[in-house]
């Protein structure tokens, strides 16, 4: 784990998808790494991929992210997002998604699609975040592709 990260991986989600985010957080805190990868150039990968980070309360009605989700944030190596149409248009994953790559980690989101579609024709079904779409400067703003 990085000097600074307290977490493996925050999970972002909307609370509709709640049931796939317990899920994935079961999943992952019981996983055992296999020791045929811990050893050797990964001898430094752990047994056990502790702790995660799932926000179990609904976040505050504000403009900002609230500083404890900003902290678990600035702690955690890993973005995990789960992607569905729901999360597509939720306003807290998409700012938990822009704040994790202003730090400079865009390169450590990963996405767990549960619904919909990337880049879809219908609106309706896109899963992606905007944030997720796009590379975000270190003030938060998007970069607009291309």
């Amino acid at each position: 784990m990085q000097q600074h990260s307290r977490y493996r991986a925050f999970i972002s989600y909307s609370h509709a998808d709640e049931a796939w985010a317990k899920w994935l957080h079961g999943a992952l805190e019981t996983y055992r790494v296999p020791a045929r990868l811990r050893r050797g150039d990964h001898a430094a990968v752990p047994k056990r991929l502790l702790p995660i980070f799932r926000d179990r309360d609904e976040l505050p009605s504000a403009s900002e992210l609230g500083s404890v989700i900003q902290q678990a944030l600035q702690q955690s190596e890993t973005l995990i997002v789960i992607c569905s149409p729901r999360a597509a248009l939720s306003r807290w994953v998409n700012e938990e998604i822009r704040y994790f790559k202003s730090l400079g980690r865009g390169r450590q989101v990963l996405a767990l699609i549960v619904g919909g579609e990337p880049h879809a024709a219908d609106p309706t079904q896109e899963c992606l975040p905007e944030a997720l779409r796009h590379d975000v400067a270190a003030d938060g703003s998007l970069i607009a592709s291309g």
